[in-house]
């Protein structure tokens, strides 16, 4: 358990692997989604998926007014 008054330390690998870690990979998920697997707020998990998604191949698409949804592409080769 973490000391009272100190927050845990979740980084962009941490959302990678919730991405990687399940049967179905490629199925979208919403910030909120990611932040309930890890245990942190629903703006950290926002703020690691932003950050991943100008570095790497996480990308996004809003489905409703304020929803959006989040995924690691799945390259298929022809």
């Amino acid at each position: 358990m973490p000391d009272a008054g100190r927050e845990t330390e979740y980084t962009e690998s941490n959302v990678l692997d919730v991405f990687t870690s399940r049967e179905d990979y490629a199925e979208p998920l919403t910030a909120t989604e990611i932040a309930d697997r890890l245990g942190c707020s629903r703006r950290t998990a926002l703020n690691k998926l932003h950050a991943l998604s100008e570095k790497t191949d996480v990308t996004s698409k809003k489905v409703g007014g304020r929803s959006r949804v989040w995924w690691i592409p799945v390259h298929v080769d022809d």
